[in-house]
């Protein structure tokens, strides 16, 4: 069965998320099967592949409960999602004050408003905790402009059949079946410390070996696989199997042009 795929890309992510892939959108694009059934992403992230695909169903995840929450909530309720967020002053007192506000005592809809106003004014779009869960990324310095009202309602209709889930990547991957599409993009795990990124038992180092033994079960199912990593002897050796193309990608996390550099990244699948 076709994917049906609408690639009338007029639908752009509402999220500001370091690591995005928006810059390898096309790359990605060029190595999507032509036929599946069902899209999986088990870290989803600001789902960018998964708007510019608009397949028919999608099962998506992320251990990251407040995104996910955010999406859940932005299927059924855009237009007071965007209008709340476009009512909250764009200062760096106000940004400290919803901050330092638990989301434990809100409201799902209140939550989703808190995490869509934190992310469109925080430091690069960075997403990070501290070991409590508390999320602590600074007041950004440069805002760019907010999503209208429009936007987050076109964005709303192409997320409409999807099924969102706060969940461990292991158990979303081991939901799919033989005919579905599963692109994987875990946060890229290094060996220095640990600074909360990508919040509360995100993706580590010490996770690798799992994704490779799950991945290759799902294989097993006739699940077509595409996985995008940085190119680390880890990750080649678990993968070595299957077809490994490399390539330089520029990082753009850093607030200093210093910081910014280009590193080698991998986009592996089993097809």
């Amino acid at each position: 069965m076709s994917s049906n795929l609408n690639l009338n890309n007029n639908v752009k992510p509402v999220l500001r998320w370091a690591g995005s892939k928006k810059r390898l959108l096309n790359r990605l694009m060029a190595k999507v099967p032509s036929n599946f059934e069902r899209y999986v992403e088990p870290f989803c992230g600001s789902i960018v592949l998964h708007i510019a695909l608009c397949p028919p169903k999608a099962y998506v995840g992320d251990i990251n409960i407040e995104l996910i929450n955010f999406y859940n909530n932005l299927k059924l309720y855009p237009e007071e999602v965007a209008e709340q967020l476009h009512c909250m002053p764009r200062t760096k007192e106000y940004y400290y004050e919803i901050r330092k506000k638990s989301p434990s005592g809100m409201s799902d809809f209140e939550r989703s408003v808190r995490f869509f106003y934190l992310n469109r004014h925080c430091f690069n779009g960075v997403y990070r905790t501290n070991k409590k869960g508390d999320f602590n990324v600074p007041f950004g310095s440069k805002l760019s402009s907010l999503p209208t009202v429009e936007d987050v309602t076109l964005f709303s209709e192409r997320i409409k059949d999807t099924c969102f889930v706060a969940s461990d990547f292991q158990k979303v991957v081991e939901k799919t079946v033989s005919g579905d599409f599963l692109y994987l993009d875990p946060p890229y795990a290094g060996g220095g410390k640990d600074r909360g990124e990508y919040g509360v038992g995100s993706f580590k180092e010490n996770d690798i070996d799992r994704l490779q033994d799950v991945l290759k079960e799902a294989s097993q199912r006739d699940v077509k696989i595409l996985l995008s990593y940085a190119d680390t002897p880890k990750i080649r050796e678990c993968f070595s199997s299957w077809h490994i193309e490399s390539f330089e990608v520029g990082r753009s996390v850093s607030g200093f042009a210093r910081g910014r550099k280009n590193v080698k990244e991998l986009l592996i699948s089993n097809y």
